[in-house]
């Protein structure tokens, strides 16, 4: 009888330190997402100005491009700088939507 009583005795001990185990983990999780969330938001708020920026420099630089084609003036190195900045936006553009997918898919595992 004593035997038993030892043996559920160490089982609800087990149990209880599995809880606590379970409990710590989720806290951690919880506070991993908060510290990605914020990381992911501030980035995404840097890459919106350099993304803006960016518009607006590619499209002076295309209406400039086109001024210049029209007249008979452009130049290799105008046309090249201006598709070489069409690219850059591309790719701050790619890189703004990544990290707002990042920021729904963190919003999303934390609802869950």
């Amino acid at each position: 009888m004593m035997a038993a009583l030892l043996a559920l005795t160490a089982c609800q001990s087990k149990h209880e330190q599995l809880q606590q185990q379970i409990e710590q983990r989720k806290e951690a999780l919880k506070h991993h997402q908060d510290s990605a969330l914020t990381a992911a938001q501030r980035t995404v708020q840097q890459l919106d100005e350099q993304l803006q920026q960016a518009k607006a420099d590619y499209e002076r630089m295309k209406r400039e491009a086109d001024a210049a084609h029209a007249n008979g003036t452009a130049t290799a190195e105008q046309l090249t700088a201006t598709t070489q900045m069409r690219l850059h936006r591309d790719s701050l553009q790619a890189q703004f939507d990544a990290e707002c997918a990042k920021i729904k898919y963190i919003r999303k595992r934390q609802k869950e």
